[in-house]
């Protein structure tokens, strides 16, 4: 969730501790965005252990901590599993991707448009890296597709520019 978030700037699993409920508990992720840092704990607590003594203890106070429940996770389990699909395109074709071929699918998915239409469109290129374009304008916000949030990626997921209003 934090990963496929296009605010989101960095993070960083298990960084610490912190208290909850008067309890010393390990701190899931710790997240930075544009406009804050936060603290991230999933519901089910896990207490400090002796294996991550050299870890720093973040004052609860100083951040905003957030709570991801069960449920919460689940509702996101079809959104995350794309980006689990998605982000090793990224990763392998980091730096690749022209900002050439960015800007003219862009400007292709002003009316929303299949993943399968657009390495149709492109298909002069190395279909890899139209693939990776397409994830990263998804990631940096410039697209959007939001029946990835309820269906599998697949050839039919459209994708559209996104819109001042979303």
């Amino acid at each position: 969730m934090i990963e496929s978030d296009p605010a989101a700037q960095t993070f960083r699993e298990r960084p610490g501790f912190t208290a909850v409920d008067g309890q010393r508990c390990i701190v899931d992720f710790w997240a930075r965005f544009s406009d804050h840092e936060c603290l991230v704990l999933l519901s089910e607590l896990t207490p400090a252990t002796e294996r991550l003594q050299n870890r720093p203890d973040f004052d609860p106070e100083a951040f905003t901590v957030r709570h991801i429940n069960a449920v919460e996770r689940a509702a996101a389990r079809v959104w995350t599993e794309n980006w689990q699909r998605m982000l090793p395109v990224l990763v392998v074709a980091r730096g690749l991707v022209k900002p050439s071929l960015r800007d003219a699918i862009e400007r292709f998915v002003t009316t929303p448009q299949s993943l399968l239409a657009i390495e149709r469109e492109f298909s002069t290129g190395d279909p890899v890296l139209i693939r990776a374009a397409v994830f990263e304008l998804l990631h940096l916000g410039r697209i959007q597709a939001f029946e990835l949030r309820t269906e599998s990626l697949s050839l039919t997921t459209r994708f559209a520019v996104t819109t001042a209003g979303s």
